[in-house]
């Protein structure tokens, strides 16, 4: 087992990297040896995986961050960073880096995930306060001036402009200028209004492309929503009508199981009773019944009971039959017998 201090050689390193660059493509160098990024497409969207190595790499696992950021069980939703990957989770020394990186792509690119809209842009109840911001400071500016003009002077316009670039980053910035309307263009009235008149902001707000946007999407998912549960009302009646007809199946399936079980009872009664073992012992029973019939016979002609002539007719009858149950018996012995010989 490699040791803590080979782990932290600089060629095992550089080994990590490579494997990085073996099972991935359109891998970027950042930084050499601390930063890469890995360009691939999911749903003919562009996606940049971020592979960070800290300074304790491989001993200490890597922290790959994901941009645009995206609504994903293995993703941070705020930071945008992959936590919750197989190959992070169980990450060891020997682990490799390429294998864990190849691994959260294919899975992005199988089941691509949804962008948060938010991601790159600054969300509307985030814009409502630096767009109050703006209106005090540029009414500030106005008032310590003592402008009293119907329009913002160039200066104050600037300040604005100044205000609104230091306060938002490069991305909140393409956001401003996108879809947010330019102060510059207000007049000082209508800078008063919105400082000072709640609706009149909120009707301001309102108007924007990116509140608009939002409104349009709630609308269409409400819209979605309940095509879903009126589609779900008509399927109840249905519903119900299949489900009555599982419980008559039901009924009915343990109707026939009870019917079967009493005529499987019949059945093996049957089998019993024709079973040659049993038929041969009620054919011996019947052999000691005629028997003690024709003794019976003899002992009511010694007794003078009856005559001879009845006697004669009465102890014929009961010999032969005697005779013919003893020899079905017999015959179906010799048969068991050879059938048991044989091994049935």
């Amino acid at each position: 087992m490699l040791t803590r201090a080979q782990f932290n050689n600089l060629d095992y390193r550089r080994h990590q990297i490579d494997t990085l660059k073996v099972f991935n493509d359109n891998v970027v160098e950042v930084v050499e040896l601390e930063e890469y990024c890995v360009h691939f497409e999911s749903a003919a969207r562009n996606f940049i995986l971020t592979v960070l190595l800290t300074a304790n790499f491989p001993n200490e696992r890597p922290k790959l961050i994901l941009s645009p950021r995206v609504r994903h069980c293995w993703v941070n939703p705020v930071t945008g960073e992959v936590e919750k990957a197989p190959g992070l989770l169980n990450y060891s020394p020997h682990s490799d880096l390429g294998r864990v990186v190849q691994v959260v792509i294919r899975e992005f690119e199988r089941f691509p995930p949804s962008v948060i809209k938010n991601s790159n842009t600054v969300s509307s109840s985030n814009l409502i306060l630096p767009l109050s911001i703006n209106i005090s400071h540029s009414l500030d500016n106005i008032n310590t001036v003592g402008a009293a003009n119907s329009t913002v002077s160039a200066m104050q316009q600037q300040n604005i402009n100044n205000y609104l670039s230091q306060q938002t980053s490069p991305h909140e910035s393409s956001l401003t200028n996108s879809n947010l309307p330019n102060l510059s263009t207000l007049s000082l009235d209508e800078l008063k209004k919105l400082d000072n008149d709640p609706e009149f902001f909120n009707d301001f707000i309102q108007e924007m492309s990116v509140v608009q946007q939002l409104n349009e999407e709630l609308d269409s998912m409400i819209n979605q929503l309940e095509y879903i549960a009126r589609e779900n009302l008509n399927k109840e009646g249905h519903l119900v009508e299949l489900k009555r007809k599982l419980s008559d199946d039901v009924n009915t399936l343990k109707n026939l199981g009870e019917k079967c079980d009493q005529l499987n009872k019949k059945y093996l009664k049957k089998s019993d009773d024709y079973a040659p073992q049993h038929i041969r012992e009620l054919l011996q029973i019947a052999v000691s019944t005629a028997d003690t019939e024709c003794e019976r016979h003899v002992e009511q002609f010694l007794n003078g009971k009856i005559d001879v002539q009845t006697f004669l007719q009465n102890y014929t009858h009961s010999k032969k039959l005697s005779s013919e149950r003893k020899a079905k018996e017999e015959r179906l012995g010799q048969q068991l017998q050879a059938l048991e010989r044989a091994g049935f």
